[in-house]
C-alpha cells in the first residue's frame, strides 16, 4: 500500500474527509487532494508528523512506512527521537524537491520523468 493510500485508509477509518484533515493541516484543500496519487505523495511526507499530532493513536511505522497494525499498541516507543525524525522529515521534503526540480529540468524529451 503507498502513502497516500494509507493516508486515505486513516481518513476513511476515522470517520473524517481529505478537506477536513486538509483544513486541520492548514493546506489548500485542493492542493491536497493533488497529492493522493504515485506520483505526487511525496508532498505528503512533510505533513505526516502534523497528522500523527492529530491522531495520535496512529502507529508511526504504519504511517510512514506501511508496517505494522494502523493503531498503535499501549507499548509503542518511538525507534527514533523526534528530534531524529524532524531531521529525517526535512531531508525527505529537500529530497522530494530536487527530484521535482530534476523532473522538470528532464523536460518533454525524457520520455515522462525520472521514475
Amino acid at each position: 500500500m503507498e502513502l497516500y493510500e494509507r493516508v486515505d485508509e486513516l481518513i476513511k477509518k476515522m470517520g473524517r474527509s481529505r478537506a477536513h484533515l486538509a483544513k486541520q493541516l492548514n493546506i489548500r484543500q485542493t492542493t491536497f487532494n493533488n497529492w493522493f496519487s504515485s506520483g505526487r505523495q511525496h508532498y505528503l511526507w512533510p505533513a505526516l508528523l502534523k497528522i500523527l499530532e492529530i491522531y495520535p493513536q496512529v502507529s508511526r511505522d504504519w504511517l510512514f512506512f506501511g508496517e505494522g497494525e494502523m493503531r498503535r499498541s499501549g507499548g509503542d516507543e518511538p525507534a527514533v527521537s523526534l528530534n531524529r525524525e524532524k531531521e529525517l522529515l526535512l531531508k525527505i521534503e529537500q529530497l522530494s524537491g530536487l527530484l521535482v526540480r530534476l523532473e522538470n529540468q528532464a523536460g518533454p524529451w525524457a520520455g515522462g520523468g525520472l521514475r
